[in-house]
């Protein structure tokens, strides 16, 4: 339920502290920055996102599922280079003029685009401050931006993470990383799913199946994903069109979305489903038979790859096609709850294709996923270590119950 008010938080129950996050999206919602603000909310904090808008297409001010969201309003576009700098410079301005008004106890700032902000406000108000590293923010803009901007970014994140309070990131070799570069406390909390989210009844899986027309006897793949061309779509796309008891269901929104829109067209066993919401995006995983993660291995950020895309998979107990990098590799080599290709070409994915149409084989690398997400990989277990760092400045939050944390999923994603 959403809302264009705050009036909410004038009715409802004293919250114990006030955590200000800080995001460079719209939060229409990110399903990390909604995850980690639900298990506060339920620990008796009250989360506060100031969030940049850059579509101007988002409210200025509501609250969706008790998290308030106020947003700043600056044109802008993903990939602009060296000169988003200057953009990032009014951005600052108006989240700090948004942020300094409010009343908080700490401040949670997502990648490395926030933390300096967050760190001035932080230390302007004596308050602790939280890093929220969701990937290696200075590998990721390789290629985008000057290698004299991209060397700045490595060092100021060098200097400030041995300044703040808290660390948390996505999988255990960023956090090794990171901690080899001088993070005194750093933890893990992975984009692990709640398996409520991702808990479907064969009915309605075939529900899903009928409507979109695919046989009960086709592979149905699925694949929801930045449309980049670093997400190895095209391969993808190749690949189902020399597969034709393969279907994709793709869906998402970027650059390549005008190609998946013609191929669509072209073929008939592709349904582009658009940008959808987080609620959709389960839906859909549990309705497939398997899940395509394309990054581009050679990306510097592949190799401490933990993405949504895994833990996605293992919740619905699906089985992962993707590639030989980074931690999901590891993953699905240890769960064997997947096939790791060898590179990413239309020939390796139409062998992946073939040897998940094997039923037998399908169904065992399924229930693997599904053993291994219900038992290592559960939101209720970063959730604990969330409350536990958290408890270590903000004493008194009270431990969230797992029915608290078991939030259906909703919005977008």
């Amino acid at each position: 339920m959403l809302k264009s008010n705050d009036e909410r938080f004038k009715t409802s129950e004293q919250r114990h502290s006030t955590i200000l996050m800080l995001l460079t999206n719209s939060y229409d919602p990110d399903p990390r920055v909604r995850q980690e603000a639900l298990s506060l909310l339920a620990m008796g904090c009250r989360v506060v996102i100031v969030a940049w808008d850059r579509d101007h297409i988002r409210p200025k001010g509501e609250v969706m599922e008790d998290i308030q969201v106020k947003r700043v309003w600056v044109p802008s576009t993903h990939g602009r280079g060296n000169s988003q700098l200057f953009f990032y410079i009014w951005v600052y301005l108006k989240m700090f003029w948004r942020a300094w008004s409010m009343s908080f106890d700490a401040v949670h700032c997502h990648d490395l685009d926030t933390l300096p902000l967050g760190f001035a406000l932080a230390k302007l108000r004596r308050r602790p401050v939280i890093y929220d590293a969701h990937e290696s923010f200075p590998d990721m803009l390789q290629g985008n931006v000057h290698p004299l901007i991209q060397r700045a970014l490595v060092h100021l994140e060098n200097f400030l993470i041995r300044r703040i309070d808290l660390l948390i990131t996505v999988g255990e070799k960023l956090r090794r990383h990171f901690e080899s570069r001088g993070a005194s406390r750093s933890v893990v909390v992975g984009n692990w799913k709640r398996l409520e989210d991702f808990s479907t009844t064969p009915d309605e899986d075939q529900a899903i199946r009928r409507r979109l027309r695919i046989p009960n006897e086709a592979l149905v793949v699925v694949c929801i994903t930045q449309l980049l061309t670093d997400r190895k779509i095209e391969e993808l796309l190749d690949a189902v069109d020399h597969c034709p008891d393969v279907y994709l269901l793709i869906g998402g929104k970027g650059t390549l979305e005008p190609l998946v829109t013609f191929r669509a067209a072209q073929n008939p066993h592709i349904r582009f489903l658009g940008f959808l919401s987080l609620k959709e995006i389960s839906s859909y995983t549990c309705a497939a038979d398997a899940v395509y993660y394309g990054f581009d291995p050679a990306n510097p950020n592949a190799r401490f790859s933990a993405p949504n895309k895994l833990f996605e998979a293992l919740a619905a107990g699906r089985p992962l096609i993707t590639g030989d990098f980074g931690e999901i590799a590891e993953v699905v080599r240890q769960a064997q709850c997947g096939i790791v290709l060898r590179e990413y070409t239309a020939r390796e994915i139409c062998n992946a294709f073939t040897a998940l149409s094997n039923s037998g084989v399908r169904d065992l690398m399924a229930a693997n996923a599904r053993r291994f997400g219900q038992t290592s990989f559960v939101w209720e277990k970063t959730a604990e270590t969330l409350n536990r760092e958290y408890s270590r400045f903000l004493p008194g939050l009270r431990q969230p119950s797992s029915a608290a944390l078991n939030m259906p999923a909703v919005g977008g994603s």
